[in-house]
């Protein structure tokens, strides 16, 4: 009798040791996820679930992009939006404007000749050379050599006599003629440019140039420019 009571509690036992080691199988298998199979018969059903993970996740992040606000309406930026980065943006058309200008210097052209020399014959008449180019003139008082006439021959002059005028040619020293050239700063463009009577910058012309001044026509307006301004 102890003996079928014996074998009755080792089965009993047995048994709960196996019922045991069924249930913590069960607790470690997977948790089964359905994938949708978009056939007909699932339509209006959704199976597939986000994990709650990412949910959290995408919160997080929504709330950390809420925090960096523009600081400057969104039409500030409009240019930047739309430009296209490959085009070379055009360089701003700067307006001419004799007021821009400012007078460096005002100096005589410099004339293709020069008075080099002389020779005194045993009469005392001087004979002087002009240097022209390539080609050399020995001329005394009343000749001429291209447009000039020499009318005064001195040891360290010569004075000789144009159309407009007369000039005095310095003995060795570039020929300086009765034209003026300004030279005039522009502000605007930061470049400098040189002026004659008569000719016309940005459709502003020049009518007359004195030792310290440029004179401008425009715009039915005179305009006078002059040194130091």
């Amino acid at each position: 009798m102890k003996g079928l009571n014996l074998n009755k509690i080792t089965t009993l036992i047995l048994l709960v040791l196996w019922l045991f080691v069924m249930w913590k199988t069960l607790l470690k298998q997977p948790t089964k996820i359905t994938i949708p199979t978009f056939e007909p018969k699932n339509e209006g059903i959704s199976s597939l679930q986000e994990p709650i993970g990412q949910l959290d996740d995408a919160k997080h992040y929504s709330a950390i992009l809420a925090r960096f606000k523009a600081p400057f309406d969104v039409t500030r930026y409009q240019a930047l939006l739309t430009r296209n980065i490959f085009i070379k943006p055009e360089k701003p058309v700067i307006i001419f404007s004799p007021e821009s200008l400012r007078l460096v210097s005002v100096e005589p052209i410099i004339l293709p000749f020069v008075y080099k020399g002389y020779i005194q014959t045993a009469s005392g008449t001087i004979i002087g050379q002009i240097n022209w180019g390539e080609k050399t003139y020995f001329l005394k008082k009343g000749d001429k050599f291209k447009d000039y006439k020499v009318i005064d021959i001195q040891k360290k002059s010569m004075k000789v006599e144009e159309k407009d005028g007369q000039l005095i040619l310095e003995l060795g020293k570039p020929a300086k003629g009765k034209e003026l050239i300004a030279k005039v700063y522009n502000e605007l463009d930061q470049k400098t440019y040189e002026l004659r009577k008569e000719e016309e910058l940005n459709n502003y012309k020049i009518l007359d140039i004195t030792a310290d001044t440029v004179v401008i026509w425009g715009e039915n307006k005179e305009w006078v420019i002059k040194k130091g301004r």
